[in-house]
């Protein structure tokens, strides 16, 4: 771990502060009293390509009419991604597991397709003129 978010402010950190810089609160890093966060805990998915079946797990920072803020990743707390709200979904791992799953397989069969499409062009010969 190298990075925490000061769950005060929001600020994305080096793990080796004392103290916020942004707000100037003492940085907790562990216990009962820890209020910096050092990894991600998914709320919701999101879906932020249009066109793709990618689903991302995020963390809401905050919900707007229309839209919501979430981050990703830690350094997106700082400076969160805007997601229409019928883009963000309830956090399921299962259904998430199963997308990536099979998203992992049609990778794979294409790549096999690739390979045998490629097999049968090398063994394509030349046409050879009859001049």
């Amino acid at each position: 771990m190298n990075e925490i978010v000061c769950s005060s402010c929001y600020q994305c950190l080096p793990a080796d502060l004392a103290a916020c810089p942004g707000c100037g609160s003492q940085l907790v890093h562990e216990g009962d009293n820890k209020n910096v966060i050092d990894r991600l805990q998914p709320n919701c998915l999101i879906h932020r390509y249009e066109g793709s079946d990618l689903l991302e797990p995020a963390v809401i920072i905050k919900e707007t009419k229309v839209n919501c803020k979430v981050a990703t990743k830690l350094k997106e707390y700082t400076k969160p991604v805007t997601i229409q709200k019928s883009k963000v979904y309830a956090f399921d791992q299962k259904i998430l597991g199963a997308i990536q799953a099979l998203r992992n397989e049609r990778t794979a069969t294409m790549h096999r397709y690739d390979q045998l499409i490629q097999a049968h062009w090398q063994t394509l010969k030349q046409f050879a003129s009859r001049n």
